[in-house]
């Protein structure tokens, strides 16, 4: 039983190691790691109250606990930094790969994207000529437009005021109170 409960706290050691890379790779901030911590806590306490009902039936004795201790002591004073250089290790081998792979895919198709936008350099340029030439077109318009319409308010209020000369009367003299 004492066997059995020091393989236990190895291997919470190890799920504790494993959470670590996790955390590593995952750069969580502070509310994410306290819930990490609290789902680490909540997997091994039901991991060692099942192992306690396994071994002696619900009964927690004293040195099922010092072997989760002793166990979990071992791990990370003897192999949990070597366990954890050999995952570092071949993580970051497997994205490298990943990284590489990605850009043996990607770099063919921005070479092909970069000749194509050579090739159509001068329709682009063509483009942009056609579209100067409609922005110069669409500010004379409105340059006349603004025009007109100021000469036609000018016209409107040039023929009241000749009105108003010639003694015609206009709306508000017509309404106003006597």
């Amino acid at each position: 039983m004492l066997a059995v409960s020091i393989m236990a706290g190895v291997f919470l050691g190890f799920l504790w190691d494993i959470y670590r890379l996790i955390r590593h790779y995952g750069r969580f901030k502070t509310a994410g790691t306290v819930i990490g911590d609290i789902l680490y806590w909540i997997i091994s306490i039901n991991l060692c109250t099942r192992l306690i009902l396994d071994i002696s039936y619900g009964n927690v004795r004293f040195f099922i606990l010092m072997g989760f201790t002793a166990g979990a002591l071992l791990y990370f004073y003897g192999i949990s930094r070597y366990i954890l250089k050999f995952f570092i290790f071949i993580i970051d081998a497997v994205i490298k790969a990943v990284k590489t792979i990605i850009h043996l895919l990607i770099d063919p198709v921005k070479f092909i994207i970069g000749k194509i936008k050579i090739i159509l350099y001068p329709v682009k340029l063509k483009f942009i000529r056609i579209k100067d030439k409609f922005k110069k077109r669409y500010k004379f318009l409105k340059y006349k437009l603004k025009k007109v319409s100021k000469n036609r308010k000018m016209i409107y209020n040039r023929k009241k005021r000749q009105g108003r000369k010639r003694g015609m009367v206009t709306h508000r003299q017509r309404n106003a109170p006597k």
